[in-house]
C-alpha cells in the first residue's frame, strides 16, 4: 500500500473515517492478476487484510489502552482493532474508486477511506458485501458512542503553503488535514493531559507527518490552527 501516512501519528483510528484519505494498492506483476480481478470492480468497497508490519518484532499485548477517553481503561487485545495482536494481522473497508490494469510495474487499485501506513505489505483483498457485511443490530461494546470533532481553521500562511507546494501531492490537500485533525489525531494520553477543551492549553503547539512535509498546528479557541505546512520535513 502506498499511501499519504508516513507514521502512526495522524492515521484514522478506523477506516472510511477520513473520505480524502487516499491509498494505492500495488499488485506484483503476475499476469494471472488481471484475471483474478474481473467483475471487481463492480463492488463499491473492498476488504483490504494487511500485516501491521512495524509490530512484528515489538510482540504483543494481551491487554491494551483504546483510544477513546471515555472507553474502558485498559481491554483484551481480542476485544480492540490495536495492532500489538499475536498476529499482526489488519482489515479495513475501503471505497475502490478505480481499477488501472496497465499501470507499469503491476495493477493499482486506488482506493480512498484509507487507515494504513505507507508501504505496508497486503495479504488478501475480498469484496464488501453489504446484505452479509453490514449487520444493523450489531452492538459496538465499550467503543459505543459518537466521537468528537473539532473546529479545523488556516493561517494565511498555511493556505499559501497549500496552494503553492502541497496540492500537488493531493488535490484536497485542505480538505485531507482538515478531516485528519478534526478527530485530535494525538495519542490518548495526550489528548487526557491536553484537552483541546482547557483554556489552559490555549497555544500549546504539535505537529504531524504526511506525505513528505510537516504539518504544525496549535490549539487555538478551543479548536485546531493550522500554523503552516513545513517543506521538507525536518528530519
Amino acid at each position: 500500500m502506498r499511501t499519504c501516512f508516513t507514521e502512526k501519528f495522524g492515521v484514522p483510528r478506523q477506516s472510511l473515517m477520513i473520505t480524502e484519505a487516499k491509498g494505492v494498492l500495488k499488485l506484483n506483476p503476475d499476469p494471472e492478476f488481471r484475471a483474478a480481478l474481473n467483475h471487481l470492480q463492480s463492488f463499491s468497497h473492498i476488504w483490504v487484510v494487511f500485516v501491521f508490519n512495524q509490530h512484528i518484532e515489538k510482540g504483543w499485548r494481551a491487554t491494551i489502552r483504546p483510544p477513546r477517553l471515555n472507553g474502558p481503561r485498559r481491554v483484551g487485545v481480542f476485544a480492540s482493532r490495536s495492532p500489538h495482536r499475536p498476529n499482526p494481522i489488519g482489515m479495513s473497508a475501503l471505497k475502490l474508486e478505480h481499477i488501472d490494469l496497465d499501470a507499469p510495474g503491476g495493477i493499482e487499485l486506488h482506493l480512498s477511506g484509507v487507515d494504513i501506513l505507507d508501504n505496508t505489505p497486503v495479504l488478501d483483498i475480498k469484496p464488501y458485501l453489504p446484505y452479509t457485511d453490514k449487520i444493523d443490530d450489531a452492538s459496538s461494546g465499550w467503543a459505543d458512542g459518537e466521537i468528537k470533532r473539532y473546529p479545523v481553521t488556516f493561517s494565511p500562511e498555511a493556505l499559501q503553503s497549500i496552494q503553492t507546494r502541497g496540492s500537488q501531492r493531493h488535490p484536497h490537500l485542505q480538505e485531507l488535514i482538515t478531516q485528519m485533525l478534526e478527530w485530535d489525531p494525538r495519542p490518548r494520553s495526550q489528548r487526557a493531559a491536553i484537552p483541546i477543551e482547557d483554556p489552559l492549553h490555549e497555544g500549546k503547539s504539535f505537529g504531524f507527518g504526511i506525505f513528505d512535509f510537516d504539518v504544525q498546528w496549535q490549539i487555538r479557541a478551543q479548536g485546531i490552527y493550522v500554523l503552516d505546512l513545513v517543506l521538507p520535513r525536518p528530519r
